[in-house]
């Protein structure tokens, strides 16, 4: 039998993350608000939060990793949080968030979006990062995503703002584990509740690998 194909590894993801807990989704969010308000900091360097930097992420839902506690974060250290927005076509536009900004559900997807203007990525200023959602992510970069194609089409334009995964523990693969094709765009960096990992370089507990 040959290796399993993107379909076979979506339904074995969701199948392990629809059995974690609610102590274990909180934990997880609080872990992933330290590491990835971490990357942020230093990928944004030498620049600063206050310099007006965005930082580009998902809000969670369902059972993916948690990211509101990240969220916040962000923006308690100064930054200014973008959260994406479905269009016509699968292309993302991208709304400010901020705690208590008024969601409503997106026409297009099964997500909430803000209440408010939407920016094509050009529009947005300064970008110290994208935190990018994936079902799991492998040693060598490969994200595999839900499957709707948004976010690939998406990277195909972002330029080389530093990327990373944000996914469970459980769910950073060894190299080459997971099944790509000319269309998967690779991330630079992984964040999970235990820290942070580079591609190519080391992994760093609550922080950034250097290589």
């Amino acid at each position: 039998m040959g290796s399993p194909d993107k379909a076979t590894w979506r339904e074995r993801l969701r199948a392990a993350r629809a059995l974690m807990d609610d102590d274990d989704r909180r934990l997880a969010g609080d872990r992933l608000a330290t590491a990835g308000l971490a990357w942020v900091a230093d990928v944004s360097r030498p620049g600063r939060a206050d310099d007006g930097w965005a930082v580009c992420c998902y809000l969670s839902a369902g059972t993916e990793p948690p990211t509101p506690a990240l969220l916040a974060a962000l923006v308690q250290a100064g930054y200014r949080v973008l959260v994406p927005v479905c269009e016509p076509g699968f292309q993302l536009s991208w709304a400010r968030w901020f705690p208590g900004v008024r969601m409503a559900r997106s026409p297009l997807a099964p997500v909430l979006e803000p209440v408010g203007p939407r920016f094509p990525f050009d529009a947005v200023g300064p970008v110290a990062g994208i935190l990018l959602p994936a079902l799991a992510v492998d040693l060598s970069g490969v994200r595999l995503g839900q499957g709707g194609g948004y976010y690939d089409r998406f990277l195909a334009t972002a330029g080389t703002h530093p990327r990373a995964a944000v996914v469970h523990d459980t769910e950073v693969l060894p190299a080459g584990t997971l099944p790509h094709d000319a269309l998967d765009r690779p991330v630079d960096y992984i964040v999970s509740p235990g820290g942070v990992r580079r591609i190519g370089g080391l992994d760093t507990p609550g922080g950034v690998g250097r290589k």
